[in-house]
């Protein structure tokens, strides 16, 4: 009897390449340039500025000499819990872990999932809303430092980038936008005659971003595309920030690691499966609210 394609089918394996082929793909240049202080304890309190005591002008002969002390207003920024559990099988994990394993794969994804609710928080994070995350820029921005691109909307340009930056009085160390926003960006450069943005290497970032007046800008399309300006509901925003520990923004951790720590727990005791912990003990601590301005209205999505 002629050979079946069936019994062939059995005697011929697919080919089967090792990994996992990332279909989930962000860009990480936030991470190379925003520093992470250590915290000891729960929460980092730090003093800002609140008013600044000056001198008066006095008459040469007996005046009296004014006393006035400068005020400061004390910010607490608490750490919180972002964790989670990945429950493996252990048999799928010991017969079927020729190729790839799963333990790995799943520890991998997992922390993938943590540094993307990091980033999507840092973007849209209100503690007001939710006690158990912290505050994102969009909270921490305050009503001084925030811009409007129009009364309805309007789409970016040049002259709104300049006056964001301006609302920086110290510098600030990066742009933040959406893909789409950054789009329209380039289009403003290609209009004036074929103009390319600015190419900035981040240090441990290893490759360049485009820039503006050499700051560099980062995309995060965590920033929501549906906030409302007047009539305009389908809106975002471009954030300027001062990133650093002295008096900008930064992200404070807890413990030992800045990083993700990944925590084996053991066996499931109701189940024949190891369960893996994933934690992060983290937060944001805005010092200068001059370190972070707003460009809200943008229509450029």
């Amino acid at each position: 009897m002629a050979l079946l394609r069936v019994e062939a089918e059995k005697l011929s394996n697919n080919q089967l390449v090792s990994g996992v082929i990332e279909e989930i793909i962000d860009k990480d240049e936030l991470f190379a340039l925003l520093p992470f202080m250590g915290v000891n304890g729960k929460a980092y309190v730090y003093n800002r500025e609140n008013t600044i005591s000056e001198g008066d002008f006095l008459d040469p002969v007996n005046d009296t000499v004014n006393e006035e002390a400068s005020t400061f207003t004390e910010v607490t920024a608490n750490l919180r819990v972002l964790a989670g559990d990945v429950d493996v099988d252990k048999f799928l994990d010991a017969t079927m872990g020729d190729h790839n394993s799963q333990k790995a794969i799943q520890i991998a994804q997992k922390a993938k999932g943590l540094a993307r609710k990091f980033r999507r928080t840092l973007a849209i994070g209100d503690n007001g809303t939710n006690a158990k995350e912290f505050d994102g820029v969009a909270s921490l921005v305050t009503g001084g430092q925030t811009i409007t691109a129009g009364a309805n909307g309007a789409p970016i340009t040049l002259t709104m980038l300049d006056e964001l930056l301006d609302a920086v009085p110290n510098g600030a160390d990066a742009i933040m936008m959406r893909s789409g926003t950054l789009r329209a960006y380039r289009a403003l450069l290609r209009a004036m005659g074929g103009t390319l943005p600015e190419s900035i290497m981040i240090e441990n970032f290893g490759r360049a971003v485009p820039g503006h007046n050499g700051i560099p800008i980062i995309v995060n399309d965590f920033l929501p595309i549906d906030e409302v300006q007047g009539t305009e509901t389908a809106a975002t925003s471009i954030y300027a920030m001062r990133l650093n520990e002295v008096d900008g923004l930064h992200a404070i951790y807890g413990g030992s690691s800045a990083g993700i720590v990944v925590e084996d727990i053991g066996t499931v005791q109701n189940k024949d499966a190891t369960r893996t912990r994933l934690k992060w003990y983290c937060g944001t601590a805005l010092k200068s609210t001059k370190s972070l301005a707003r460009i809200q209205g943008i229509q450029n999505i």
